[in-house]
């Protein structure tokens, strides 16, 4: 999740103005945000039309998606989450934070990254906010990280070949230890794990898929293409994903399919490769859409 929120940083757009940069991340973001939620209580609806509780399901939802919690919570009181599409919102946040403390001085942004990071970090423990806005200030974090990647990276690709390879085999090695000792990282719920030994890893981790993706552009082009066209319409992954994730009963078909014969260790195998079918498929039959292309923002 990290190298989503440091990429968003890096292409910061830097040169119109915050009200105009408020605007375009609204349409980008929210209107996406909204429209799949949308999509979730319709066919939530439906569902209980079919099964029944079909008004429980259409007041669940919409209080999920007018929340924008991107996980359940019960203290102090029951918050029903929305799912993944939580990253919208956190997004919308941690761009206008970033944007906004571009009219400051270096140190003063400095201090205001890292007070909102310190502010969602501490809050989440009393009180999960409306629209992720915790999550977003979380976020700020390593889109800051990402937009500092920028402004250094023309030194960066002059340094010595020995430097260079010094620094990919310590963000590998980083990138390994991290995942050998995870314990928790999730930004959802502003949880950084171990603290800045875990945030270092997270970056280390990044760092690698970056590199890993740049060797992928330039050797292997077959294999680029593919994950090009996947990187361009992410936006649509993520909604349709989120979509069949809240709403189609996966366990519960597998498990019938259990019962006329499938092999119960084959079952999650399924919901996997049923996953990627309907969320790449959703994936290319929106792109074919010229209307949804422009509604969510997508070339």
């Amino acid at each position: 999740m990290p190298i989503f929120f440091l990429i968003t940083g890096y292409f910061l757009n830097t040169r119109c103005s915050l009200k105009g940069f408020v605007k375009n991340k609204a349409r980008t973001l929210l209107v996406p945000y909204f429209i799949t939620s949308l999509v979730i209580i319709g066919l939530a609806t439906l569902k209980g039309i079919i099964f029944g509780g079909t008004k429980e399901a259409f007041v669940e939802w919409l209080y999920a998606a007018l929340y924008g919690a991107g996980d359940n919570y019960t203290e102090p009181f029951y918050i029903k989450g929305i799912g993944a599409i939580w990253f919208l919102w956190a997004t919308f946040w941690g761009s206008c934070f970033l944007k906004t403390s571009l009219k400051l001085s270096k140190w003063f942004r400095l201090l205001f990254v890292l007070g909102l990071f310190g502010i969602g970090y501490g809050s989440r423990v009393l009180f999960w906010f409306l629209l992720s806005i915790q999550a977003g200030m979380c976020s700020t974090l390593f889109m800051y990280i990402g937009y500092q990647y920028r402004e250094i990276k023309e030194q960066l690709e002059k340094m010595p070949d020995e430097s260079k390879c010094f620094l990919a085999v310590f963000a590998f090695g980083t990138w390994i230890s991290f995942i050998n000792q995870f314990q928790s990282f999730w930004l959802v719920h502003c949880d950084v794990g171990r603290g800045i030994i875990d945030i270092l890893g997270a970056v280390c981790g990044c760092i690698c898929v970056i590199m890993i993706s740049k060797f992928i552009e330039g050797k292997m082009q077959i294999l680029a293409k593919s994950l090009s066209f996947l990187g361009k319409y992410s936006l649509f992954v993520l909604c349709i994903h989120i979509v069949e994730l809240d709403i189609f009963p996966w366990w519960s078909v597998t498990g019938h399919l259990v019962e006329c014969g499938l092999n119960p260790e084959y079952q999650l195998f399924v919901i996997i490769v049923g996953k990627f079918i309907i969320d790449l498929l959703g994936t290319y039959i929106l792109t074919r859409s010229v209307i949804i292309r422009k509604i969510f923002g997508v070339k």
